[in-house]
């Protein structure tokens, strides 16, 4: 009886230990500190989002789908009018200039109603917003920005040790 116990207690004391240990090991390691952001920052960034948002949508209406259904979810030539003005606000907004001229010729080609004069039209605005974003003042505060399929993603810069 007592050379069965005493396997059995050695084996319970040592997991035990191995507990403890592994769990102030976690304890150890350092927690991600986050940047906090200043509000004007925030509502920037918010309206980059927007942009990049918008100028997705056209890209998506351009494309099209050859499912019915998606395609009628991509909007209509007014709803393409409503994202060039949405565009144009948002790049006078942020002081993007380029991007609030080429986005006026999209909502006259928009207004149009021809998917071809869309396309013509949305190619300078695409590269004007991408460019925008992505060459943005402001880069010591959220690091460098894209805008790919409708999404921004903004990367900072990791400091050296």
């Amino acid at each position: 009886m007592k050379s069965i116990l005493k396997p059995i207690l050695v084996a319970a004391v040592s997991l035990g230990l191995l507990g403890a240990v592994s769990g102030c090991a976690e304890q150890a390691s350092k927690p991600k500190v986050k940047v906090k952001v200043s509000q004007a920052t925030q509502v920037k960034l918010a309206s980059m989002k927007e942009l990049c948002a918008a100028s997705g949508a056209v890209a998506k209406y351009i494309k099209g789908s050859k499912n019915k259904k998606k395609a009628r979810k991509l909007g209509t030539a007014g709803d393409m009018e409503m994202r060039a003005l949405q565009i144009s606000v948002l790049a006078k907004k942020l002081k993007y200039g380029s991007a609030a001229f080429y986005a006026k010729g999209l909502q006259e080609a928009a207004a149009s109603g021809s998917k071809a004069a869309i396309k013509a039209a949305y190619s300078p605005v695409k590269g004007g917003v991408a460019a925008a974003i992505k060459l943005d003042a402001n880069k010591k505060v959220y690091g460098k920005c894209k805008c790919k399929n409708g999404k921004m993603k903004c990367k900072k810069k990791k400091k050296k040790k």
